[in-house]
């Protein structure tokens, strides 16, 4: 898995890029990331999932654990543009309805 970071508003705003793998061999480097770009004062967060190429239901409780973590210190986390392995494994989740997923780069 590969992560890039996208300023949206200095300090506040973060769109997070991941490719690859996320899994439970690539989670920790994720949420390594995402307490650095949090302890550097980002607060709203968006994990744009349209390259991920697997994932794995672990996966998803990390990520429904960050989520819970970055909302209870007044900041968001917004999942976007989920690939088809993320929705695949997403509709089969028992937390599918704990982690909405946005299509930000659907046509219009």
């Amino acid at each position: 898995m590969t992560l890039k970071r996208t300023p949206v508003t200095p300090d506040y705003f973060m769109t997070l890029a991941l490719t690859g793998e996320l899994d439970t061999n690539t989670i920790a480097a994720l949420c390594e990331l995402t307490s650095k770009v949090l302890a550097e004062g980002s607060r709203h967060l968006v994990m744009d999932l349209s390259e991920v190429t697997r994932c794995d239901d672990a996966s998803f409780f990390t990520l429904l654990g960050i989520r819970q973590a970055i909302h209870h210190t007044g900041g968001s986390l917004t999942l976007a543009n989920p690939s088809p392995p993320v929705r695949g494994m997403l509709s089969h989740s028992a937390v599918r309805d704990l982690l909405p997923l946005q299509d930000l780069l659907a046509p219009e």
